[in-house]
């Protein structure tokens, strides 16, 4: 494991913070230095006594900053280590990252979506190819539920995620599976803000189109029909798209 170059670093890296919310300054400091890679998984941060004498702050404000960075996925603490260690890039550490692009304008719900668009095709067609029965099981077992529950749109939400979730397991591609639940949670928040002005009746019909369209996903990767697979991505996601905009 890497440590911290206190010697190289010390005179420049951080900056001592002469803010009012002096925690998220910490935070974003570090935040920004762990997604440049100028901070790399596995290195260690300074101790908190180092870390008071860099930021000039005080140890309460030094550990707030260090549990926000645990809570967005970019540090772990260990217990009774002189400093956290800074995690490799993982599903809430991208959704927080696409959070902050989308915020700042960086990138746009347009992007986002168009992007989606084309990894998920291609994720299906890699399910199709290298699912297992295990996997097939488990989408059954999905559907099912979700079928029972069109009505309540938070929960088929909820399941929509999951079921996409699957897709991605069963394509057997580790950066499939973390960008898949970044982009999920993201479009958890956006479907549900978006579903909440719509009347019950239209919600519960657009649920049916949905449910109806991951049923032909399925089938065809439950056939081993890549194409078809990719295919019937491509609608779901073009028809969610025309339903809530990007």
């Amino acid at each position: 494991m890497a440590s911290f170059d206190q010697e190289k670093t010390e005179p420049g890296i951080f900056r001592p913070v002469q803010t009012k919310r002096a925690s998220e300054a910490i935070f974003e400091q570090i935040r920004d230095l762990i997604i440049a890679e100028e901070l790399k998984p596995g290195d260690r941060l300074p101790s908190e006594r180092n870390m008071i004498e860099m930021f000039q702050r005080s140890r309460p404000t030094i550990r707030e900053a260090l549990r926000m960075l645990e809570r967005a996925g970019y540090i772990r603490t260990i217990t009774g280590s002189s400093g956290a260690v800074v995690l490799p890039p993982n599903d809430k550490s991208l959704e927080n990252s696409f959070t902050d692009a989308l915020s700042t304008g960086y990138i746009s719900l347009e992007e986002l979506a168009e992007y989606r668009a084309a990894s998920e095709a291609v994720t299906a067609g890699w399910a199709a190819q290298r699912r297992t029965e295990d996997d097939i099981r488990a989408m059954e077992r999905m559907l099912g539920q979700m079928a029972g529950c069109l009505a309540d749109y938070e929960r088929s939400t909820s399941l929509d995620q999951a079921f996409h979730g699957l897709i991605a397991q069963a394509a057997k591609n580790t950066v499939s599976v973390v960008f898949n639940s970044a982009f999920g949670k993201l479009n958890r928040t956006f479907v549900a803000r978006r579903m909440e002005g719509m009347a019950p009746g239209e919600r519960l019909e657009m649920n049916r189109r949905v449910h109806q369209m991951h049923e032909t996903i399925f089938s065809a990767i439950k056939a081993g029909d890549a194409e078809a697979a990719s295919a019937a991505m491509r609608v779901h996601l073009a028809a969610f798209r025309e339903d809530l905009g990007p």
